[in-house]
This record gives C-alpha cells, structure tokens and sequence, in this order.
C-alpha cells in the first residue's frame, strides 16, 4: 500500500518546533499508513518510525542563505513527492505553489503569525523597510490564495486580521498544551523560607518584555534575595541579546540558557516545572495584543502561576483559573506589594483544565474529511 506523505515546513522554526513538529507533525503521524516529513531550521532530532527530519536553513537570521532556504524546500518536495504539503511560514508559500502547478499536491498553510502585523509592529526591519515587506508578504498570501486547499489558524483573531487572504476550510487551532490533562487542578501557595524562582521563557526580545522582566526581578532581589530569575529561550537578534547579556551581568541571581541558539522545547518544559512564577511582561503590540501565547497555556496546565502585563485576551484565562496577577509592568507598583501578592495567594483554585489541552482529534477528524480521498 502506497504511504500517505505528509511534508511540513519551515524556515526559522527548528525541525522540532513544538507546533510544527511535536503538535501537528506527530498528530498526523497516527494517520493509517502516514509518512511525516519535517524541514526547518538545523536541530538536534533523530528521524523516527515515520517521522523523517530536514534542516534547510541554519544561518543567522538576517544570513544571505535565508533566500536560498525556500528553493533547498522545493528540491526536497520534489524528492518526497508528498501528497500534501503543509508551510508554516510565508517564506515558502510561492515554491510550494509551484510544486503544486508542476506536480500536483494538496496545499494548507498552517498561519501561526500574522506577518503582515509582525513586520509593521516590531522592530525586526528599518522602519523604511517595513511597509515594503509587509505589503509583500501581504501579496503573497493573496496570490497564493487560489491554490490553497485550507488553513490552519492558530489564534483565533486571525478569522478576522486575515480576511480576505484567506478562504474555507479553515480551523483553528489554538497552540494549547500536548501532553496529559490533569485530573484536577492543584492549589499553589508560595512557601515562606524557600527560593522564589521566576522564569522568562521563549523568544527574547524587547517586544516580549525580557527587559521588564529583568527590572522587576531586581526590584524583587533587592528587597529579598530569595528571588531569582531564569530567562531560557531564544533571541532572534543578536544585538538584543547582547544588551540582554550586558544587562545582566552584574546579576548573579539572573541565569541565561540559550539565547543564541534555539533551545529544545522539552527543556523549557523542564524549566516551567522547576520554577516558582512564569512571567508574561509583554509590551504592547498590535501584532500581538490578540493573541495567546503558548507559554501561557504551558504555565497553566503545570500550575505555575504567573505575572502578567494587562492584555483582556490573556487575563480572561488567568482569571479562570485564578492562575496569577496582573500588574503594569511598564509602570511597577512596589515591590513591598508584588511579594506581598506572591506570598500571600492561593493559585489555581478554580477551572476546568481539559479546556487547554491539544486538539489533535479536531485536527486529525478536519484533514481526514478534507485531505483523505
């Protein structure tokens, strides 16, 4: 029996990104007779059973040979020759487009960013370069549009940002928790006498707040020295990321992991377990204000509590669950009454957990009904 090939890319995301790869990559993979093919960004993973791994790009961000990465992805769809390819970035909407002309194939873009936003709204690009670059990223979608056979969408905000680029059958697929749904939540209360350790994890940038992380942790340090702060994750620039490390360095209660490299997504999850308080210090952005990241559904279905900036969208789940506090990190109280919070509240009290779990049969019953014939 002939397999069913299944080949999902990305540029900048690793091979085992845990949307990509751990999420809907291994979801497809208990498809009856399914074949997985997964290129991305250079990581350490081992092709399995019928999961096979493809790295296409390993340079640094802004490297030449980020344009050659799209054309080093078609190559490889035409030695798969897969029966339905799904991109997860932009960058690779158009070869894939002409794969599909030249050989035929099924056709979904997994959008888990709107990079129209992105690039207008942070500060990746010159500021004489963004609209260029968004506006062409736009055209592409729109381009592209007659050829796709669906999408995924992994916020739902992207129904309304996206409309016009996009088209039925779409599902969303909100970027929740892979991994067992607890019976039931358990009661967080910090302990008086042990370590406060604060964690910082996913892509470190100005956008996402590492700044405002490292500034509270300070605060927090000088008024107890039992807070400590792990940021763990990647940074796309590296002049960022030297500012971070030159921030830091006076600090010995502040530890780095990565930073320069992407850092495997089963030891962030180790972090979160092995951490006191998960921080969401994100500045506000259009391209993000809507969106949930995946971090927080990971701190929730651990129980680490967490400390929030204002953003509706992430509160209502924080409140659900009473999973945190809320605080204006671009204008800190105290931090008398941030520990006094800390110390003095019990998290996790309340909601139903099941609700952030992965989808994987929503997915699953979505691609066989469209994509299986």
């Amino acid at each position: 029996m002939m397999k069913h090939r299944i080949l999902l890319g990305s540029v900048l995301k690793p091979t085992n990104d845990s949307r990509m790869y751990e999420k809907i990559g291994e979801s497809l993979s208990v498809l009856p007779n399914s074949e997985i093919h997964v290129a991305g960004y250079k990581s350490e993973q081992n092709d399995l059973k019928n999961i096979r791994f493809y790295p296409i790009f390993s340079s640094a961000r802004l490297s030449v040979l980020r344009f050659i990465a799209p054309w080093k992805f078609l190559f490889l769809a035409v030695k798969v020759k897969p029966h339905t390819i799904i991109c997860s970035t932009h960058e690779l909407l158009l070869v894939t487009c002409l794969y599909k002309i030249l050989f035929g194939c099924k056709f979904i873009y997994d959008v888990q960013e709107n990079y129209f936003y992105n690039i207008l709204y942070t500060d990746t690009f010159p500021s004489f370069l963004k609209p260029v670059l968004a506006h062409w990223v736009k055209l592409k979608e729109t381009v592209c549009k007659k050829q796709l056979d669906g999408y995924l969408l992994a916020e739902k905000t992207y129904q309304q940002e996206l409309n016009g680029r996009i088209h039925e059958p779409a599902l969303v697929l909100e970027n929740k928790y892979q991994g067992a749904c607890p019976n039931k939540l358990e009661i967080v209360k910090i302990t008086e006498g042990n370590k406060i350790r604060l964690l910082y994890s996913g892509t470190i940038d100005t956008s996402y707040g590492v700044f405002e992380a490292i500034d509270l942790i300070i605060r927090l340090y000088l008024l107890d020295f039992r807070f400590e702060l792990t940021i763990i994750g990647f940074a796309p620039n590296n002049r960022e990321l030297t500012k971070v490390k030159n921030r830091i360095a006076p600090y010995p209660f502040i530890k780095l992991i990565g930073g320069d490299k992407p850092v495997p997504h089963p030891d962030i999850l180790s972090a979160i377990k092995t951490h006191d308080f998960g921080l969401l210090p994100y500045r506000f952005n259009e391209s993000t204000t809507l969106r949930v990241p995946t971090k927080l559904f990971e701190y929730l279905l651990n129980h680490l509590p967490v400390i929030s900036s204002h953003n509706k969208t992430w509160e209502e789940y924080i409140k659900k669950f009473n999973a945190g506090i809320i605080i204006p990190f671009s204008d800190l109280p105290k931090a008398t009454i941030i520990k006094e919070q800390i110390l003095n509240t019990e998290f996790y009290t309340q909601g139903n957990p099941a609700e952030l779990i992965w989808e994987e049969s929503k997915l699953l019953n979505w691609y066989s009904e469209h994509f299986l014939n």
